[in-house]
Parts: C-alpha cells; structure tokens; sequence
C-alpha cells in the first residue's frame, strides 16, 4: 500500500498553554503515503499537534521531522511541503476563486507558466470550475470548503492535513469531499482529523486516539474494533439505568462488558444466546435495542472513558 519509509515522526512532543497541557510527551511516526485518522474528544490536542506539524505552533519541547527535516531548523521547506486545511479556512473574502489560488500560487512559487493549468485543474478537481470569476463572499460553507482544499493543493504538496474537513456539511457535500480525499489515498501522506467516526473508518489505513495530549490507542480500524470484546454489541435504550440492572446484567456467561453511553447500555456479548434474558432485566423500561458490528465509535467511548 505505501512503502514504509516514514514521512513525519513525532518525538516527545510537549505542549502547554497555561496551565493546560495540551500534548504530553507525544510520539506518532507516520508513513510515506499513509491516510492517518486523528481522532479524540474536544481539547484532546489534536489541533495543537497539526499545527506543530505544519510549522505555526512551536512546541515547548520535543522534535518533528518532515521527511528527515526539523521543525526547528527547516521551516520553510517543511511549510512548502505541507498543504495544510485548518477547521475554518482563512479565505479572503473579496477575492474570486481564480485570484486565491493565483496568489496563494505565486506565494508558494508555483512556476507561472504551470500556475494558470494548475488553478484550472484544482477548481475542476473540486467541482468549482464554474465558480471560478465568483467571490469568495459569495460561497456556502460546503463550497468555501472546496476551495480551502484547492489552496492547500495548489503548490502540490507531498503531505496534506486537514483539520475536520466535513464539519457542518450537509451529508452530499461531506460525502464528496470524502470521496476527493479518497482520491487521493497512497498519493499523498495524510493526516485527517475528524470528530465524525465513520469518516475515520471508511478512509483511514490508521487511527490514533487521541485523549488529553497522549495517545490512548492506535492502530488499523479493524484491530482497534476487534479491542471491544466479543462479537456483538448490544445496545439498549432505556428509561433510566439502574446499577442494580447494570451489576445483573454483568453475572452474564456471555456478557465481556458494560458500558453506558448517555441513556444507552452497550453490552458486549461473545455470544448471542443469552440476548433475550438480559434484555429481560431491563423489559419494563426498554425503548428500544438493537445489535450491531462494534464500531469506531464504541472503541472512541470506551478509550476515552
């Protein structure tokens, strides 16, 4: 899938703001053309990290190399290397389209004779080519995003980090800017940081978790579900949870583990025999229950619990 050469290490990166610590001793190495996820609870670093990465943040200690270069010392040719989409793209306003891309093209040293098929290719790219004479002012969200993508692109970097890319998309523009991201998988070296699970489980070769500046857990989607014992994830909606009905359920030959979840119970079954009993325990105030694959989700809940 992607030679294992590694394109970024992370070495004992530490970062305070006040009394916060928002990266503990981090240490994540990332290979050449691998779609890393970085996911994890609010404040749990993740931003923080990605900006280190990309040479705005200084970290208090610690060291990143960028296909062998430091942070400390090669700035300039890390940033030429990174295209970077934060969470909310800084965009200037009263720029068109087209005028972005030319000047954040000419800023990046993009050759003038490639810079005009490039903006035309990118735009294309992410289905923007008719909007190209329009004002950024004039653009939704899902489309300002668009561009956030074609700008971080337009000096073709090798490495590219996007920072939630989909958040508050309507579910057709987040589909295809997963879709382009996809496009891009095993060309480029990824770092996506999302809140939305799914997202990480359908794109990522890996996932790290990501909870209070430290690595909970890491590894392929798969291994980190195959984690949550058994094979069946129960999930019950009730009324209110009772710990008497919760240790009950616990005395189950099948049940591996209980976790509550807001009004759910999440059982973790290696076998399905005993469904119909335990849900018995709880039969006066089920809403409603289903079974299902565990999922990232239930691995984020558990890890970060």
């Amino acid at each position: 899938m992607h030679s294992n050469s590694k394109m970024i290490e992370i070495k004992s990166l530490t970062k305070r703001f006040g009394k916060i610590l928002a990266l503990d001793n981090l240490n994540l190495d990332i290979d050449q053309g691998e779609l890393l996820g970085i996911i994890g609870p609010n404040g749990a670093g993740k931003t923080t990290a990605i900006r280190i990465i990309s040479c705005i943040l200084k970290p208090d200690n610690g060291e990143v190399l960028v296909d062998g270069h430091s942070i400390h010392k090669d700035q300039i040719k890390i940033k030429s290397m990174i295209g970077y989409l934060p969470e909310e793209p800084n965009l200037y306003e009263r720029f068109k389209a087209y005028d972005l891309l030319k000047y954040f093209g000419e800023l990046y040293g993009v050759p003038k004779e490639n810079l005009e098929n490039r903006i035309y290719e990118l735009l294309e790219l992410v289905g923007m080519s008719e909007r190209a004479q329009h004002r950024i002012n004039t653009f939704s969200k899902g489309l300002r995003q668009r561009i956030g993508i074609a700008r971080a692109l337009i000096h073709d970097p090798d490495i590219l980090i996007f920072d939630e890319p989909t958040m508050g998309l309507d579910p057709a523009t987040s589909n295809s800017i997963r879709n382009f991201i996809n496009t891009l998988r095993g060309k480029k070296t990824i770092i996506l940081c999302t809140h939305y699970m799914d997202e990480a489980d359908a794109l990522c070769d890996r996932v790290a978790i990501l909870n209070h500046g430290r690595i909970a857990d890491m590894g392929t989607p798969d291994y980190l579900k195959s984690k949550i014992h058994g094979e069946t994830l129960l999930k019950i909606k009730v009324k209110h949870i009772e710990d008497a009905n919760l240790s009950e359920i616990r005395q189950f030959k099948s049940v591996e583990n209980v976790n509550v979840s807001g009004g759910d119970i999440l059982v973790s079954l290696n076998s399905n025999h005993e469904i119909c009993d335990i849900v018995n325990v709880v039969k006066e105030d089920v809403i409603s229950l289903n079974t299902k694959e565990p999922s990232l989700e239930d691995v984020f809940i558990q890890t970060v619990k």
